[in-house]
């Protein structure tokens, strides 16, 4: 499921430029079950050494203004930001506590002025991003650990994607996808993004694409991001 909220800013709110690790910490701060927050915290859902925290969430988008040299960004009146999981007792919580207290921002109390329920319905179609995408590798070389990220013309960015969406099911259901089918091509509109998070550079994808797939995969991809880093904020999209 997700949820797209609407932020009623009754003072403009500012945020550092890089601000994921804040929303990601608002969002997780909404699950009041104190066991089930550490299970999608500490543990989440496991694919041999992997764990997948299974939400994905959107940048705000509204009216703003950039300060670059205090590197700050501003929301004016209205912001809008997507939540999604494919966990429904995950978007339960989250939404009976916007309803309760509303979205605590850096220690500001934002009132939520509307929560739209969304469900995916179909598995090909156009797709704009909400936050970037992200196809990484890592590597070692002269003893050193090197990570690349892959742009959406290479090759190794679809493989990347679909293998990621089949390791999430499999963590999530426990059991192997019956159709592994998954395509994405870039369209337009494509913009390299730049994301420090917790002091860390992430190369992610902004844009237009085409995606085609199984419902299997689509679902998954629809509640839980496309890509590498979703519970960061990376790889949340909507068809077009």
């Amino acid at each position: 499921m997700r949820g797209i909220l609407t932020l009623k800013l009754d003072k403009p709110l500012t945020l550092p430029i890089h601000y994921n690790h804040i929303l990601q910490a608002a969002i997780l701060n909404l699950l009041s079950d104190e066991n089930y927050s550490k299970f999608i915290h500490d543990t989440g859902f496991q694919f041999g050494k992997r764990r997948f925290k299974m939400f994905t969430f959107s940048r705000l988008e509204g009216k703003f203004s950039i300060d670059i040299e205090r590197k700050t960004i501003t929301y004016f009146e209205r912001a809008y930001l997507h939540i999604s999981t494919i966990e429904d007792k995950f978007i339960e919580y989250v939404v009976n506590n916007l309803l309760l207290e509303g979205l605590d921002i850096k220690g500001e109390r934002i009132h939520v002025d509307k929560i739209e329920l969304k469900s995916n319905t179909t598995n090909f179609g156009k797709i704009i991003t909400k936050s970037p995408i992200v196809a990484y590798s890592t590597f070692e070389l002269n003893g050193r650990k090197k990570t690349y990220y892959y742009n959406p013309k290479e090759k190794e960015f679809q493989e990347i994607l679909a293998n990621n969406l089949i390791k999430k099911y499999i963590a999530y259901f426990e059991k192997e996808p019956k159709n592994r089918y998954f395509e994405i091509t870039p369209v337009s509109n494509l913009k390299e993004s730049i994301v420090i998070y917790k002091g860390t550079v992430i190369r992610g994808w902004n844009g237009i694409f085409q995606i085609n797939g199984s419902d299997e995969l689509i679902n998954i991809a629809y509640y839980t991001g496309l890509g590498a880093k979703n519970s960061q904020g990376f790889g949340c999209f909507e068809f077009i």
